[in-house]
């Protein structure tokens, strides 16, 4: 019985350990990603929203792999990637409203 509590509390913790192995974007891309969508962005929502927003997706984006990212961020990702990467950044999106 103590072997059964032991294994409820380790259990999800072993199973997480993968998922911190790849949580975050690799050195410099996030800055780079950023560097590319805030101003996209902001022709159509102004600055400040573009920012947000864009932080957002890189948010959403952070839990790929990193050859993922890597691939979305060279424009070498498949269509299959690139669409699921989109999917993700789309919850992010604003009222694209006059620019302020």
């Amino acid at each position: 019985m103590r072997l059964n509590r032991l294994f409820a509390v380790v259990a999800p913790i072993v199973l997480l350990l993968p998922l911190a192995a790849h949580a975050d974007w690799p050195k410099g891309e996030r800055e780079k990603y950023m560097a590319q969508c805030v101003p996209a962005a902001a022709q159509k929502i102004g600055d400040a929203k573009a920012k947000a927003v864009c932080g957002c997706g890189a948010d959403q984006l952070k839990s790929y792999p990193a050859k993922d990212l890597q691939a979305l961020m060279d424009g070498k990702a498949s269509q299959e990637l690139a669409n699921q990467a989109m999917q993700k950044i789309a919850t992010c999106r604003v009222d694209t409203g006059a620019k302020k």
